[in-house]
């Protein structure tokens, strides 16, 4: 097609720049909302993560704790019985005896023993039992100066006559005069705190610890290495567990240096504590595979509004050009058009009419979906491709209307018919009012008053959130007034002016926020005119509008 004029000069202040520039802003408002929503889903989800596996490990420390003090109070009444009877008859004391009448268990334990005040180890239950000298060790010289009365708890030592890594849990002798008389011992196997959770699950990295208050680690698992006697003096578990008995924190370990969530317990009348560790990567894990799926998603989405940003913007600037065309060619455009309505009506009948055939030829409930979209969006498109060859049409001087005697109350009860499906479905009241002294029949295009009905009853409801939408129709002399009447947001008085015109919508005017192309309107305007009568618009922001025209009876009033 030949240039028909020169296009105008861009203008940074023309509707398509405020287009794309609304655009613009309008995407990067919906990236910024998407991306903050990311972020703030991604922290959300892990903070609810850290806080549940620090409730889980707090839980497993309870458990672990109730299960490490049944097991030194089992200890205990072993060597509590034992004292007793060593303190009565020294002399008939037999702990093989006592261990096979299962007067003790033995089954928590390597070894039970008597230190006599010279530190030999001079009673056991282990058979073929040789005297040691243990008064070096700790859990002997700890109980000569003074009777603590507590059951004292080594650090873990590699026993003499077991040559086993152990435990001594001791308690003093005295004698009749209330003197130094020795000591009974335990030799526990440390490991026994930490085997009772081999089988659960808490992953390779995990680690349960027994920790004296003194530093002095007195068993650790962590999947398959179990190890004794690591200090750990200087942990901030430590430094938590001095002010408060319980509680959580996040460190590296300073054993094998991976990150872990720790939850501790303090012992109550022992110094000890308990510690449950997970591995922050492993626990983490889940979480971060779904944060990486956001991201992506969220990569997504914006490669999507970026291309549908440009695509739009780049609509808007051949949509302006097309309409600096329009304006400059005017009736030689609009001529064109008109010429190019087959052209136009055909291909689009032939896109409804096969997602018509789509929807009804296929059992696949999505492609029917799709189908209802593609034809819902091509009737869409070919409503507004009418509305521009209407247009065209007019401003070419070709349109004719094509006037009958018209029965007026079946075509008004048609109309609102058609549009209380979507008022019903708003909850919205639509009504029509019919004055007796309107006549029965008007001369007129019927199709075209239709047209211009059905474009303000469905403004009507479409902008209405709630109340009602009446149509009206009395008699004004000779001519008819018809009104249509909504308790919509209304329209501002600088809009109502530009409300009529092309491809104009008001700034604060409905349209804008619902959508619309801003061509039924000026269309319906335009008809009216066409039929001998005037489109008119009364409106309050906050009160509804109502739009109105009168017609002429024509000389077959009946």
């Amino acid at each position: 097609m030949p240039e028909l004029s020169r296009p105008p000069a861009s203008n940074p202040h023309s509707a398509s720049a405020q287009g794309r520039r609304l655009v613009w802003t309008f995407a990067l408002a919906l990236l910024v909302l998407n991306w903050c929503a990311i972020t703030f889903k991604i922290h959300n989800e892990e903070s609810l993560e850290i806080a549940s596996i620090n409730q889980d490990n707090l839980n497993l420390a309870r458990a672990l704790e109730e299960h490490t003090l049944r097991t030194l109070k089992s200890v205990d009444q072993a060597v509590m019985f034992l004292k007793y009877q060593y303190e009565r008859h020294p002399e008939k004391v037999d702990i093989a005896a006592y261990v096979r009448d299962g007067m003790i268990f033995s089954n928590l334990f390597n070894q039970l023993g008597i230190i006599d005040e010279h530190g030999k180890y001079i009673l056991s239950n282990l058979p073929n039992h040789k005297v040691l000298d243990l008064s070096d060790r700790e859990h002997f010289r700890v109980h000569i100066a003074r009777d603590t009365g507590q059951l004292f708890v080594s650090k873990p030592v590699l026993g003499r006559a077991s040559g086993k890594w152990s435990l001594q849990l001791t308690r003093r002798i005295n004698k009749p005069d209330g003197s130094f008389g020795g000591v009974v011992v335990v030799s526990l196997d440390p490991l026994y705190f930490t085997q009772l959770y081999a089988d659960v699950n808490l992953g390779p990295h995990s680690v349960i610890t027994l920790l004296g208050l003194d530093g002095i680690v007195r068993a650790r698992k962590s999947g398959k290495d179990e190890q004794v006697g690591q200090s750990l003096a200087n942990s901030p578990i430590l430094t938590a567990a001095s002010k408060e008995a319980s509680g959580t924190l996040e460190l590296t370990s300073s054993i094998d240096k991976i990150d872990r969530f720790f939850a501790y317990r303090v012992l109550f009348d022992y110094p000890l504590m308990v510690i449950v560790g997970s591995d922050r990567n492993e626990a983490l894990a889940e979480t971060r595979h779904r944060a990486w799926s956001y991201l992506a998603f969220g990569g997504l989405v914006t490669l999507i509004v970026l291309a549908f940003s440009w695509g739009i913007g780049l609509l808007l600037a051949r949509l302006e050009q097309s309409r600096a065309k329009a304006e400059e060619a005017n009736r030689l455009k609009s001529e064109f058009l008109a010429s190019m309505s087959h052209e136009l009506r055909t291909p689009l009948n032939g896109i409804i009419g096969y997602a018509e055939l789509l929807q009804e030829s296929t059992d696949d409930q999505d492609l029917r979906e799709y189908a209802g979209t593609i034809h819902s969006s091509g009737s869409h498109l070919l409503e507004l491709v009418n509305s521009i060859l209407d247009l065209a049409k007019i401003e070419a001087g070709r349109f004719e209307l094509a006037p009958t005697l018209e029965p007026l109350q079946p075509l008004l009860q048609r109309v609102v018919q058609a549009h209380q499906p979507q008022a019903d479905g708003k909850g919205l009241a639509l009504n029509l009012e019919i004055d007796r002294d309107v006549p029965r029949q008007l001369l007129c295009d019927h199709l075209r008053l239709t047209q211009v009905l059905n474009n303000l009853v469905h403004n009507g409801v479409k902008f209405t959130d709630r109340g009602t939408v009446d149509v009206s129709v009395r008699r004004d002399g000779k001519r008819i007034r018809f009104a249509v009447r909504d308790s919509g947001p209304g329209i501002a008085p600088a809009d109502q002016e530009t409300i009529f015109d092309k491809f104009r919508q008001g700034e604060s005017f409905a349209t804008r926020r619902q959508g619309g192309s801003g061509l039924g309107l000026a269309l319906s305007r335009q008809l009216v005119e066409l039929m001998g009568g005037r489109l008119t618009l009364q409106s309050e922001p906050g009160r509804g509008s109502e739009f109105y025209f009168t017609l002429p009876i024509g000389e077959k009033e009946e």
